[in-house]
């Protein structure tokens, strides 16, 4: 297989790869960052059935990857706050029809 695809004149046109990763979590997990005091951090999330490392490439670290912490941090809390809206509104909407749920 050569990594390409017949276009619908029969000739065959480059097409490149990509990939996704998805981590669906769950209540077992951990996230924790390995510091070192001459090398590059690690960035680990940890769950049963899959690992995720952010570490810097070439081990040397740029503006880019400062740049890509604070992307990264600004991301995570957004998340951080969606699901605690979710959660909110859940617990708010369980309270309203009268059950009462420990958040």
């Amino acid at each position: 297989m050569s990594g390409q695809y017949a276009s619908g004149g029969g000739e065959r046109a480059p097409v490149r790869s990509s990939w996704h990763v998805g981590v669906h979590v769950g209540s077992e997990w951990s996230v924790r960052c390995f510091t070192y005091p001459d090398e590059r951090p690690i960035l680990v999330l940890d769950t049963p059935g899959a690992d995720v490392s952010v570490s810097v490439r070439d081990g040397t670290v740029t503006a880019d990857h400062v740049d890509f912490a604070y992307a990264l941090v600004k991301a995570a809390n957004d998340y951080l706050i969606e699901c605690e809206r979710l959660l909110l509104d859940r617990t708010a909407d369980d309270t309203d029809n009268g059950a009462v749920v420990a958040a």
